[in-house]
């Protein structure tokens, strides 16, 4: 499955992208809102590959990609429809190489996400962001979310954020 948004293009991870993914996520930056340790080992890291391409198209619901600049071989992060079991509901997810930062690439992929999940027959989608990341939680509200609660779960202080389609 590939397909493309404004600037960027979407394909599946596989296994040997590895080293492509420790790129993203060996930045603590990258990971300072994420659960878990905010620098990934290459054990963690691993375990984030295998499930982006284990899980890929299971019955879940879970489509997890390699985003790239549209035309070029430069990967700039992750996103995709992950399933959240807490809730029994799939989320938009996303992550971008730091060097992309600030560039409304986030969303742009949040939104290609939606449209996917429109395309896909998804009727509800939820999402959960860091309260202190300020740039995601603004993603969310631009992509059509609108905000239930705050909550702790994984041990981070989130936003509960719900998006009928």
């Amino acid at each position: 499955m590939k397909f493309k948004s404004k600037r960027l293009d979407y394909s599946k991870w596989e296994e040997s992208d590895f080293e492509t993914l420790k790129v993203i996520l060996s930045n603590p930056k990258v990971c300072e809102f994420l659960p878990g340790n905010k620098h990934k080992n290459d054990e963690e890291i691993k375990k984030w590959l295998n499930y982006f391409v284990q899980t890929f198209g299971n019955d879940k619901g879970t489509k997890i990609f390699k985003v790239k600049l549209k035309d070029t071989d430069s990967v700039i992060g992750y996103c995709g429809l992950g399933y959240v079991k807490e809730f029994d509901q799939i989320e938009i997810m996303y992550g971008l190489d730091e060097n992309y930062f600030r560039n409304g690439y986030g969303s742009e992929m949040s939104l290609r996400m939606k449209k996917l999940a429109n395309e896909l027959g998804i009727k509800k989608l939820i999402a959960l962001a860091d309260i202190n990341n300020l740039a995601s939680n603004k993603i969310l509200l631009k992509t059509g979310y609108s905000k239930k609660e705050q909550i702790e779960l994984w041990g981070l202080d989130l936003n509960y954020y719900e998006m009928n389609l």
